[in-house]
């Protein structure tokens, strides 16, 4: 295998390999920010002058968005999208039946509806605030 049919055949994989590559930079910034406030804030406590409330904040708010608060997220769209993405395979599915890999659609169809069925009941059963 030559590096133009390695290419061809996994050309897709430059998507996720890019996404995981993105994820780790940034968190590895955050990191690093974090780092760099808390060494600030302990040569000023070493020091024995009182940290800036700035500080206090950079590192209150980079706390925040590491663990930030839970919410109840809607279901109810969840539903719809799941039910609209499994309509448009079984409609896909319809039109290439007769093919051999017309299978691929009807395997997502079905997933996409056991996913649609999966949110209309957290949808019904779900308690509101």
């Amino acid at each position: 295998m030559n590096f133009e049919e390695l290419f061809r055949d996994f050309w897709w994989l430059l998507f996720p390999i890019f996404g995981m590559a993105m994820g780790f930079t940034g968190m590895i910034s955050s990191e690093r920010r974090s780092h760099e406030v808390m060494t600030l804030i302990k040569s000023y406590v070493d020091q024995g002058k009182e940290v800036p409330p700035e500080l206090l904040r950079m590192a209150s708010s980079d706390w925040d968005q590491q663990n930030p608060p839970s919410r109840q997220q809607s279901n109810g769209w969840n539903f719809f999208v799941f039910a609209a993405l499994a309509a448009g395979f079984t409609t896909g599915w319809w039109f290439v039946r007769a093919e051999s890999w017309s299978f691929a659609f009807l395997i997502v169809a079905v997933t996409m509806g056991v996913l649609a069925v999966g949110a209309l009941f957290l949808t019904i059963t779900s308690r509101r605030p």
